[in-house]
């Protein structure tokens, strides 16, 4: 069986911003639908382990973003699980646009869990003859803490909606992209484009939670800023992320 996994998409108006850039979030939601297409394939999905009282729960990635795709581009998804790195499964993507030019990778850290005693589970162990990993890297990086700055700003709050919410009654981590995006004003992101986001998701948020979001600027990396959720009334991160900004060339708008 091919360990990799590829699917193509063209990009819907509603997949871009107002600046015919494909979404961040539109991003990670379709290497997230091209990795549960690839886990049910493998028969380690959704259908396979709900049986088994077995979850799956993003809880670390890193993108670097080298272009970002128009409205009607036709792109090309690859995703493969890699290897198991302490309790985590390792997952890797690439991004090609029609000419077959790389211009998006990922990587990704999965924590399969016992669905009633929230235990974490090894998925090597589960399944130790199994020949689904491939040793090859679209991002050599693995989980690591993302380290909270002496202050931070406050920068607006918001309360977590029905659009928001997953199956599992839980805030979809895409609208969590979402949201740390919208810490930054319409001319910022004019003029800038994401280079590389890490993010690290800590906990969950529900229907009607209140969130606040943080904003503080790298004082070492002026191009970086550190983003991150809290409960109202909890310091403790819902997510954290970091994310390296470059400037973009508007002639080519």
């Amino acid at each position: 069986m091919n360990s990799i996994w590829e699917t193509s998409f063209k990009i819907r108006s509603t997949d871009v911003d107002a600046f015919n850039r494909m979404k961040v979030s539109v991003v990670l939601d379709y290497f997230q639908d091209a990795a549960s297409n690839d886990a049910e394939r493998l028969h380690f999905g959704f259908s396979d382990f709900v049986s088994k009282g077995l979850i799956w729960v993003l809880s670390w990635a890193k993108f670097e973003f080298i272009d970002y795709p128009k409205f009607s581009d036709q792109i090309k998804i690859q995703t493969w699980p890699k290897k198991q790195y302490k309790l985590y499964s390792i997952r890797d993507y690439l991004m090609m646009d029609s000419a077959n030019r790389v211009i998006c990778k990922g990587t990704s850290a999965w924590i399969l869990l016992d669905s009633k005693s929230f235990r974490p589970k090894i998925l090597t162990q589960l399944f130790p003859d199994s020949k689904m990993l491939f040793s090859k890297d679209a991002l050599t990086e693995l989980p690591q803490k993302i380290n909270i700055p002496s202050r931070t700003e406050n920068i607006y709050s918001t309360q977590v909606r029905y659009s928001e919410i997953d199956l599992n009654q839980h805030t979809n981590n895409v609208r969590y992209v979402d949201m740390m995006l919208n810490c930054f004003d319409l001319d910022f992101h004019h003029n800038n484009v994401i280079n590389t986001l890490t993010v690290s998701f800590n906990s969950e948020t529900k229907f009607s939670d209140t969130i606040e979001l943080r904003r503080e600027k790298i004082s070492t990396n002026p191009s970086s800023f550190y983003v991150d959720a809290v409960k109202s009334g909890n310091d403790k991160p819902v997510f954290q992320s970091m994310i390296e900004w470059k400037p973009i060339n508007l002639t080519k708008i």
